[in-house]
């Protein structure tokens, strides 16, 4: 019989951070951006499927700059996916 308390674990710690993934072969343009997630240490990372000019792209915030309707578009897709992370961590 399967006991609900066995399928119960603690996280202590999620982190979330998006970032612009420049491959090598990067040469100018959108660049992919991508998610990280470390859950206690334990990290994984994917792209989230949109772009985002490396110009218009600012790093500490995780977020592209800029007023016009394609980027906040973009960083409202982004405050979403986050959002959607937030309510799966504790």
């Amino acid at each position: 019989m399967f006991h609900l308390l066995s399928a119960i674990f603690y996280v202590h710690s999620v982190q979330c951070a998006f970032y612009l993934e420049k491959r090598n072969t990067y040469k100018s343009g959108p660049a992919p951006i991508y998610l990280r997630i470390s859950v206690d240490g334990q990290r994984t990372e994917d792209s989230v499927g949109r772009e985002c000019d490396p110009s218009r792209w600012n790093s500490h915030a995780g977020r592209a700059t800029g007023n016009k309707e394609d980027v906040r578009a973009l960083n409202t897709f982004l405050d979403s996916v986050q959002s959607k992370l937030n309510v799966v961590s504790p």
